[in-house]
């Protein structure tokens, strides 16, 4: 079977991404991100798994792909969970696909990807951080297996000094929890100021399971929380959304402030793909980078 597959946006008719490959050295996350929505789709989600036969499976998929389309490392299953620190199996994989040619997204949310900078400079990437938060207190209960915001913030500045085109997805944004803008401009203006050359944000789109463990860290809101998702807000795709006009307000305001401190901005899965301003992904730095 292979590994290196066509992405599929879990069927979603909002994605904007364009085509390319999806690649998950892991079966699960140890990040055990409150929000994450792939703990819906994959069984025993945060029980983290190598891929078996992972790097054979690539060589043979690398016989077949088009090597002119991105592939993505990873969509689902942080390539940086933290099993990686002693498997280095993302190492691995960079180290053949990268002499290979492949254009590579690596998105993550975890500064272990400085590790392989000896690799990653040297070939066609992109890495693409998500911070939702810069406080340190709130990122723990948000994700508790990731590293902390300061250290992200170091990475991008890492990369960036390096020539790696650096996005950042400050994502998703949750109502009440970390939806101040205030908060928000400072973390854009901190990963502007790091080197971060494209936003891309998000709305939390609510899953019974992730919604269940955001209601458990923040009880207090548990009523305002279904109220906002179960009664007042959207079905589409098989999460709930935010309504509409919400939505676009926060999506709108997001835009504003990336676009304020120099950055090319994008939304993911909410429908407003004309208020982009670049690849929603953030793979178009990959190209404006080649060396």
């Amino acid at each position: 079977m292979s590994v290196i597959r066509e992405f599929d946006p879990w069927k979603s008719p909002l994605c904007t991404c364009p085509p390319k490959y999806s690649l998950s050295p892991y079966t699960g996350c140890g990040h055990s991100c409150i929000y994450c929505y792939a703990s819906s789709y994959i069984r025993n989600f945060y029980k983290v798994r190598p891929k078996k036969n992972l790097l054979t499976r690539i060589k043979k998929d690398l016989r077949k792909i088009d090597r002119n389309k991105v592939i993505s490392i990873a969509n689902s299953s942080d390539p940086y969970t933290p099993p990686e620190t002693e498997l280095k199996l993302t190492r691995e994989v960079l180290k053949i696909l990268v002499p290979a040619g492949c254009k590579i997204l690596l998105v993550t949310k975890s500064d272990l990807v400085l590790r392989d900078l000896d690799i990653i400079k040297r070939g066609k990437v992109s890495v693409s951080i998500t911070i939702t938060t810069l406080d340190k207190r709130l990122a723990k209960i948000l994700e508790p297996g990731a590293p902390p915001p300061d250290r992200r913030i170091k990475a991008i500045r890492v990369l960036s000094k390096e020539g790696i085109g650096v996005s950042v997805r400050v994502d998703p944004i949750i109502p009440l929890i970390n939806d101040d803008f205030k908060e928000i401009e400072k973390l854009v203006e901190e990963v502007s100021k790091a080197g971060a050359k494209h936003l891309i944000t998000s709305t939390y789109k609510a899953k019974p399971d992730s919604l269940a463990r955001i209601i458990k860290a923040f009880p207090d809101y548990a009523q305002k929380f279904k109220e906002l998702y179960l009664n007042e807000g959207e079905r589409i795709s098989g999460y709930w959304y935010l309504k509409n006009e919400k939505r676009l307000s926060t999506i709108k305001e997001m835009r504003n402030i990336a676009l304020a401190h120099g950055l090319t901005f994008a939304s993911c899965r909410e429908g407003f793909g004309y208020l982009n301003t670049a690849v929603c992904d953030g793979s178009h730095l990959i190209n404006y980078y080649l060396r």
